[in-house]
């Protein structure tokens, strides 16, 4: 039977991708295991009208500026608007992870400010129906952030301070990619994962390996399994371009903006930040603030000590361990160490104290300046609006990346479909990952 629309409107929660994010490279899911939660949820409350909800993975460009992605998040809202996706009656709650959540700041701010500027849509002319801010803004109810940098990050800061570093290795990241489109080299190349996956274990190895066996087609192949090896291929090489043509977002998530360009949010003074919140009278927010394990010791109440390559006394190995210290992988241990010492400070001046959403059983904690979820400082994702749940996790972790769990997908190549990227030692587990996600969807579903 065909589905009668609800009087009082669906609700549609759209997925925003951070930092170098994507909805999918090929089966590599950014959000991982949260449609299938989202089902579950759905089951569970469908009494209470939770088939009214319904989920969007939205695609954004990996590395641009933030108001470059918070224009593509503008487009395609437009779009499923005019298309009629989205009905007059329907709400909008936008889910932003890490760099997400500024991209959503930005796109409210620049609807408030262009509020009469028209938006064609699939080649209409300006006789035609255009739409503006006005059938956008009063549609988005609810803002949920996860892990958002919202007065930067540590670790743009130490990034950008490598800008050579970081050429070369983004250059050599997409000469490797074209190597492996050559059969003796796949071989090669398979064999030296392998090795590092064995040798090192770090998820983002897996991960990496596993998006390049996708990528590969072989003679042997069913004509399927070429159209998705090529799709997949396809997808990469367009990802990697972006990133080495547009790597804009670094400056947007440094704490001290060298340019003095206020067009992150990140970056607005306390008018800028008054007057923001102010327009986001409609609007309800909840925050979830997320706390890596500290693999290192640091003074309390202090700054973290920033770490120079040029000096290796601030090195990972020269930087005490915390006592017990955590189940840290390598990459987790380097990306917390570059986070915990840089330019960045308490926002209203104080250490925020929370109770952790998950584990519920943990008590108050004060939040250190050098604390961060490998990636995050976590003092910066505290939003003045609503609430902010601190969980303690690393910053994938609460997209769905806390395990390594093997590909279901029929004819794959991949091994995973779901990986630890930072394998911190938080244990975080898929009780933790339910509780977020049922509290996130509850959110987006109140009315």
């Amino acid at each position: 039977m065909p589905r009668i629309p609800s009087p009082r409107g669906r609700t549609h929660i759209v997925l925003i991708p951070g930092f170098v994010g994507f909805d999918a490279l090929g089966q590599l899911e950014y959000y991982a295991g949260v449609t299938p939660q989202f089902q579950q949820w759905r089951n569970s409350r469908q009494s209470r009208g939770s088939n009214d909800l319904v989920l969007h993975y939205f695609d954004n460009f990996p590395t641009a500026a933030v108001r470059t992605r918070a224009a593509r998040l503008r487009k395609y809202l437009t779009k499923r608007i005019a298309r009629g996706e989205f009905a007059d009656t329907d709400r909008i709650a936008l889910v932003g992870h890490s760099t997400g959540g500024l991209d959503i700041r930005w796109l409210l701010w620049e609807l408030n400010e262009t509020a009469n500027r028209p938006y064609p849509v699939d080649g209409a002319t300006m006789s035609d129906r255009v739409f503006t801010a006005a059938d956008i803004l009063p549609r988005i109810k609810r803002v949920v952030f996860l892990s958002v940098p919202q007065w930067g990050t540590n670790i743009a800061d130490w990034v950008r301070s490598y800008k050579v570093i970081r050429k070369v290795a983004v250059t050599d990241l997409c000469i490797g990619f074209k190597g492996t489109q050559v059969p003796l080299l796949g071989y090669l190349e398979e064999a030296f994962w392998n090795c590092c996956s064995k040798t090192c274990k770090m998820g983002i190895v897996d991960a990496v390996r596993d998006v390049v066996s996708e990528s590969e087609a072989c003679p042997c192949d069913t004509a399927t399994q070429v159209a998705d090896a090529q799709e997949a291929a396809s997808e990469v090489q367009l990802w990697l371009r972006h990133i080495a043509t547009d790597f804009q977002a670094i400056d947007d998530l440094a704490c001290e903006n060298g340019t003095r360009d206020p067009q992150s949010p990140a970056h607005f003074d306390a008018a800028r930040r008054k007057e923001e919140i102010r327009r986001w009278g409609g609007i309800a927010t909840r925050s979830y603030a997320t706390v890596g394990a500290r693999p290192f010791k640091f003074t309390a109440g202090t700054a973290g000590p920033e770490w120079d390559l040029c000096n290796p006394l601030t090195s990972p190995l020269c930087t005490p361990r915390s006592r017990p210290s955590p189940k840290s992988d390598a990459l987790y241990c380097l990306a917390y160490r570059a986070c915990a010492g840089g330019p960045f400070q308490y926002p209203n001046g104080g250490a925020p104290v929370a109770k952790p959403f998950f584990p519920a059983a943990s008590g108050p904690r004060k939040i250190e300046l050098w604390d961060n979820d490998g990636i995050v400082n976590t003092a910066s994702m505290f939003w003045p609006l609503g609430d902010t749940r601190l969980v303690e996790c690393d910053h994938m972790d609460i997209v769905g990346h806390y395990e390594d769990v093997e590909s279901v997908y029929e004819c794959s190549k991949r091994k995973y479909q779901s990986y630890d990227l930072l394998k911190s030692g938080s244990n975080f587990t898929e009780a933790g990952f339910t509780r977020v996600w049922n509290d996130i969807f509850d959110f987006c579903a109140s009315p």
